[in-house]
Parts: structure tokens; sequence; C-alpha cells
């Protein structure tokens, strides 16, 4: 029982030493002062597209208090900063298309996010299925070569060790275009890919 026991701690004490690696830091050191909020979430940027049809959600941190607008078209919407400095803003997008300029501003900033469209956005999350990428799936080196949908746009949220919600993500947008893919299995999952691009054809025959 005795040499059971002594296992037992010794499996304890690994785990822990597990956890403070993914973690990024050695136990006991002292704890890193955290990055400063966004003025706009980072899941906003050029050439994103935004929902058509429905109010979208924008927001970011400023100043609690602060008053920020957010402007697109001829449509805007403004938003106050709450005490804990998080601002969100519901706007009605314009007619489906574009390119168009988001500006939003604050009293002591203001940040222009450019080429963006408005159309239809879709969520594709899963495991390794959806992580698959285009340049390993059949046929995907050649779709890369040829691929030139400009309209079609997708954001990959960088992967990130966190035990609890992370406000801030990791990522940007890009264009299905071959100049503007690149990376791994071309930077997009093929799930995805194949999923936007017979989207994107049937709008183009049926309209």
């Amino acid at each position: 029982m005795g040499l059971i026991h002594i296992r037992r701690i010794l499996i304890s004490f690994s785990a822990l030493a597990v956890l403070a690696l993914m973690n990024g830091s050695a136990i006991g050191a002292p704890p890193q002062e955290a990055a400063p909020l966004p003025f706009v979430s980072p899941i906003f940027g050029d050439s994103m597209v935004l929902q058509r049809g429905k109010p979208n959600a924008i927001w970011g941190w400023s100043q609690p208090g602060d008053s920020v607008r957010v402007e697109i078209g001829e449509n805007s919407a403004t938003a106050t900063a709450a005490p804990d400095g998080k601002w969100l803003a519901r706007i009605q997008p314009p007619a489906p298309g574009g390119p168009y300029t988001v500006k939003i501003a604050g009293k002591q900033q203001t940040v222009e996010l450019k080429d963006v469209l408005v159309g239809d956005v879709w969520i594709c999350s899963g495991q390794s299925n959806m992580q698959f990428g285009l340049g390993q799936a059949r046929g995907g080196a050649e779709e890369i070569k040829n691929a030139n949908y400009s309209q079609i746009r997708y954001y990959v949220v960088g992967e990130r060790v966190s035990y609890r919600p992370v406000d801030v993500p990791r990522g940007s947008w890009r264009l299905v275009t071959v100049a503007a893919m690149g990376g791994r299995g071309g930077g997009i999952s093929a799930t995805a890919y194949f999923f936007g691009k017979k989207l994107w054809l049937c709008s183009r025959i049926c309209g």
C-alpha cells in the first residue's frame, strides 16, 4: 500500500508540472501583467464580412464612460463603455455587397476597417476533421493554385490553451485568393473552403 501511495504522489507532481508548462510559466514565478485590451476586438478587421439582414454587434474596450460611434455606409450606432471598459454597439448593415468602410470613433481614438463586405457569415467548428487543411485534401493543391474568390473571406481563430473564456482572439481576416491564402494547407479548413465555395457558386447561379 505504501508503494502505491508514493506512486500516486509522483503522478500528482508530474501532472502539476505539465500544467505549469502549459500555462507558460514556472510555479512560483511572479504573475505577468495582462496586455491592454484593444479599442476594437481583433475579430473585426479589414476585409471582414458582416451578416446581412440583421443588426451586427461590434465591440471593444475603452475608458469607462467613453462614447463610441460606429458608422458604415449611411448607418450608424453608438455605445457607452461600461465600468469595465467594454463597449458594444449594434448596427444595421447596408445592402449586401460592398466594399464598405467601417469607422469606429471614441473620444481618444479612431479606427477604420476597409474592404468590408456585407453577406452571409458561417461559423465552421469541429475537431481534427475541421482542422484538416485544404492542401491535404484530394485535389487541394490544385484548388489553392486556382483559388480566385475574393468575395469569400475567412477568419481562423488561433489555438490557445486557457482555463477560462478568452476575451481577445488571435487571428485576422483573409481572402480566398492565390496570393492571400498561403500557409500550411492553404491556411484554411478544407471543409470550410468547399462549403464556402459551393455556397458562392450557388449564389452566382441561383441569384
